[in-house]
């Protein structure tokens, strides 16, 4: 479309889960909204490649809080939330000791879980799981999200109710006097309001922040196996939490990830697709290992999906106070997408908001410190991925 002409109360950069949520959840008040993207034909940043495991229960509260939130509203979407449970498996004494302490913690969340032998989770997910661990935690609320058909939903139900889609190329932020006043794109000024950076793991790039903003795209190993008949029944995704690795069944195939390499920053290029790095070869061998020789797992496909990290591993969603009218909301995961989008537009809403949730995700909370440091400790989280630094949060 060409770009609007009048100007709107808000503009989404970036048409991704979390920007097409923020649009769905906006066009229920009477606010014009736009949400501008390159491309709603292909969706080109992390939504488009993410695995789609959802697993609620996190160290982090307000992640936990956020998963929740994001699950009620994934289930809405027809075809969108697959409720098939989640498997953490330990494989030593220690491991053994980190699941009873999940267990309890998740159940004072509100959360389903429970601790279940080897024999049960073997029989739960057959061709993913080997019969040689110690004990496995069973989630039976969590499951896999199909975050292409949620994004899709989110999008057309919000266009339905008089949300502007325009596909073009956002070159920057427009700014005057210390306040936004649109988007600039190669189709034109965009004039808004207030503008939300919803653009994943370009988050950095449309303007400059005179507070850090890390957000460090990292590289990231999965691949896919060949295709099979499917089962009757889905598998629960399964997490080794000591080896790094995860898996999911996708239905017709396997699908394989893992976070056990040196972490490596991969600045994107047109895609959330990065080059294929040679040590990602090893990576993905040795996480084969924990899969049943018998599910006989034959690579078909290898990628390096590119995302965001941060220093604290919490995303950052909020207003950019020296700014006003500048908002963002980047590497949020699609297990919290729905979340934070809700939370997001209750703060444009100017609805009262939780404040625990507000400073956990504050943009700004790493004003006055060196970036080099901040995406030198970003990089250094990249191993232990489900930690969170945030205040108060008890460390499972």
């Amino acid at each position: 479309m060409e770009s609007s002409k009048t100007t709107s109360d808000i503009a989404i950069v970036g048409g991704g889960i979390v920007g097409s949520a923020l649009a769905y959840f906006l066009s229920q008040t009477d606010k014009k909204v736009v949400l501008i993207d390159r491309s709603f034909s292909q969706l080109n940043g992390s939504t488009g490649y993410a695995p789609g495991l959802v697993g609620q229960f996190n160290e982090s509260e307000v992640l936990t809080r956020l998963a929740m939130d994001t699950v009620r509203e994934y289930t809405k979407v027809p075809g969108g939330f697959d409720a098939v449970g989640g498997l953490e498996i330990a494989t030593s004494c220690e491991g053994v000791d980190r699941l009873r302490s999940r267990c309890e913690l998740a159940k004072r969340a509100g959360l389903r879980a429970e601790l279940i032998s080897s024999g049960q989770a073997v029989s739960l997910a057959p061709d993913l799981v080997n019969d040689d661990h110690q004990i496995a935690l069973y989630f039976p609320g969590d499951g896999a999200a199909d975050a292409i058909r949620i994004t899709s939903f989110y999008q057309e139900n919000a266009q339905g109710k008089g949300v502007e889609l325009i596909e073009a190329e956002v070159t920057e932020i427009q700014q005057a006097n210390g306040c936004v006043n649109g988007v600039m794109t190669t189709s034109g000024l965009i004039p808004a309001k207030k503008v939300i950076i919803a653009t994943g793991i370009w988050a950095s790039n449309l303007c400059q922040f005179d507070i850090p903003i890390p957000v460090v795209p990292v590289a990231h190993p999965y691949m896919y196996g060949e295709h099979h008949t499917p089962k009757l029944r889905k598998a629960p995704w399964v997490r080794w939490p000591q080896h790094h690795v995860y898996a999911r069944d996708h239905g017709t195939f396997f699908g394989l990830g893992s976070y056990d390499h040196a972490p490596a920053i991969n600045e994107p290029r047109d895609t959330a697709i990065g080059d294929w790095i040679g040590q990602f070869d090893e990576t993905l061998s040795r996480a084969m290992r924990l899969i049943p020789e018998e599910t006989k797992f034959v690579p078909r496909k290898r990628f390096n999906g590119i995302f965001s990290m941060t220093p604290d591993n919490m995303p950052l969603v909020g207003s950019i106070p020296s700014t006003e009218g500048l908002y963002m909301a980047a590497a949020v995961w699609v297990t919290h997408a729905a979340g934070a989008a809700k939370f997001l537009a209750q703060l444009l809403e100017e609805q009262p908001v939780d404040d625990v949730i507000r400073r956990a995700l504050d943009p700004s909370r790493f004003q006055g410190r060196d970036m080099a440091a901040l995406t030198q400790k970003s990089l250094n989280g990249y191993n232990n991925i489900y930690k969170t630094e945030e205040s108060g949060a008890p460390k499972v």
